[in-house]
């Protein structure tokens, strides 16, 4: 087998701010391709998020539905969110768990973290699993992120998973890791 030579990583040469917003800010990149040839990429620059996988102390799989702009549907999903500024991902994550469920766990585990879409942005998702969960309170209602409460069994999660109730990619990103933890025992 020969060796391939290193992909060419395109040197970013300027770059602008074409767009911001209180989430999100749209970058134009002028980059030199591989030939030296100069063309215009575009990004968007995120904040980190975080997904909070839950299970009760029955052993239920703490999920949220939730309305979501983009697809126009309501979602099934772990608790998540936007990891603020400083904030620890495990911390951002239990503070999701918290308000969006009511649930509180002692520890969040690391599962690790993906790139939601390095097409476009550099963003990070950092997943956790939060065992053995009680329900401290009811869930924060705020006006732009009205959540309901689903408990799932393992069967019904798997259900859900399968028969594609689930569609987000980073919750069943995060729900195969988890419960991959769960099998091994960790």
């Amino acid at each position: 087998m020969s060796e391939r030579p290193p992909l060419h990583r395109p040197p970013r040469l300027r770059s602008r701010s074409i767009a911001r917003y209180p989430l999100l800010e749209l970058v134009e990149h002028d980059i030199a391709d591989a030939t030296g040839v100069e063309r215009t990429v575009l990004t968007v620059e995120l904040w980190d998020w975080c997904v909070a996988v839950a299970r009760d102390v029955d052993g239920r799989w703490v999920l949220v539905e939730q309305h979501r702009h983009g697809v126009d549907a309501v979602t099934l999903e772990p608790a998540g969110g936007i990891i603020d500024r400083g904030e620890d991902p495990g911390a951002a994550a239990m503070r999701e768990l918290e308000e969006e469920t009511g649930y509180r766990g002692e520890r969040a585990v690391p599962l690790g973290f993906v790139h939601p879409n390095p097409a476009l942005s550099s963003n990070r998702s950092f997943a956790f699993l939060v065992d053995r969960v009680v329900k401290v309170r009811e869930p924060d209602q705020a006006p732009d992120e009205e959540t309901h409460v689903v408990l799932l069994d393992d069967a019904a999660l798997d259900e859900a998973l399968e028969g594609g109730r689930i569609t987000h990619a980073l919750a069943v990103v995060a729900l195969m890791r988890a419960k991959q933890r769960l099998a091994r025992g960790r």
